[in-house]
């Protein structure tokens, strides 16, 4: 009995020594630096703290305003910055515009603190965006910054400028940011019940970041579809499909997560306390918009982003749906938008365009 219970011991030890192992050894080869020429971390007016990584104008400097990009769910700053000539904000710098990437509360353990343990959907929209905006424009003398939202990114910039009445803010433009869950192909799944939304609720943090990273070693261009989530493999070297892995996700707040979870099993998109409609706000949303998806976006399907393009009070709009019928060379999934291979000769072009109008 008790060679069984010191054979079970040992068992758990080496399970355990080789999992720190593996992630300790795969996070030295697929970490990556990045290409930011400065990045501040900024402590907010409740005393949470946020990053902004910051990329100069790499060529003449357009007399337009500064960009602020903003990452997804589960994500961070790196995201627009993996590749430092083909990502979404080396282009923007390479076109001369002054680039801005802001890394929310809680997405990285070195910004935590105890006044991130709490947080919710709602910190980052009537905190971390509207505080960030403040900065960049301080930091460089413009009036206002344009805005592009990756995601739960776009979704912000909905929520910010919508039911909170927002501004500072002339162009807008959203990737795969869905505004309603209706019908969202995961409902059926976060019928979560009472016990484990309580248990969910003592911890602080998801584990996203850990497990990315555990997982980023496992993928290749030819790894399961049905076993991602968001993006389809192929559209992506293997290298590359490692990287994003390792260096592009982030944690989050359980707040924020358990947000989630509740507007798609109820098709709700407001406050946690339910005083603010976001959904409801669309209407409010009047700076000129682009709303892109992916046409087999399989988290923000193609419905969930045309209702936030519908709603808006927006008299400058217009809706792009990425795929082989709007003329790209591949169908896109979520990530494939921000993180695949060919997303900066099919996705970002109509970007840049819409963000050089005047």
């Amino acid at each position: 009995m008790y060679l069984l219970l010191e054979v079970a011991v040992a068992l758990v030890v080496l399970a355990i020594v080789g999992f720190a192992l593996w992630v300790t050894v795969w996070s030295k080869l697929l970490r990556q630096g990045f290409p930011f020429d400065e990045v501040e971390t900024l402590t907010l007016s409740d005393g949470a703290r946020i990053v902004l990584g910051h990329l100069k104008p790499r060529s003449d400097a357009a007399p337009l305003p500064p960009v602020m990009l903003c990452h997804g769910l589960a994500m961070n700053r790196h995201a627009f910055a993996l590749d430092p000539e083909r990502s979404l904000a080396a282009r923007l710098a390479a076109e001369g515009r002054d680039v801005w990437v802001l890394e929310l509360r809680g997405a990285h353990p070195e910004t935590r603190n105890a006044a991130t343990h709490t947080s919710t959907f709602d910190s980052y929209v009537e905190v971390d965006v509207p505080e960030a905006i403040d900065f960049v424009c301080a930091a460089t003398g413009a009036r206002e910054v344009d805005w592009i939202g990756f995601s739960m990114g776009g979704m912000l910039a909905y929520a910010y400028l919508g039911a909170l009445r927002g501004g500072r803010v002339r162009r807008l433009v959203t990737i795969g940011s869905p505004a309603r869950f209706v019908r969202h192909p995961y409902r059926r799944f976060l019928a979560l019940p009472g016990p484990l939304v309580s248990v969910a609720g003592r911890i602080r943090y998801t584990p996203f970041r850990l497990l990315a990273l555990v997982v980023a070693p496992l993928m290749l261009r030819r790894f399961p579809y049905r076993l991602t989530s968001g993006m389809r493999p192929w559209n992506y070297s293997t290298s590359m499909l490692r990287s994003a892995m390792a260096n592009s996700f982030g944690d989050v707040p359980m707040g924020v997560a358990l947000q989630f979870a509740r507007w798609i099993h109820q098709g709700r998109f407001d406050s946690n306390d339910g005083r603010r409609d976001y959904d409801a706000g669309l209407q409010d949303v009047r700076v000129p918009m682009l709303v892109m998806v992916g046409s087999r976006d399989r988290l923000a399907p193609a419905g969930v982003a045309l209702h936030a393009f519908e709603a808006s009070g927006s008299s400058e709009k217009e809706f792009l749906e990425v795929g082989r019928a709007s003329g790209a060379g591949r169908e896109y999934d979520h990530l494939d938008l921000l993180l695949g291979a060919h997303a900066h000769e099919e996705v970002f072009p109509a970007v840049l365009d819409w963000l050089a109008r005047r």
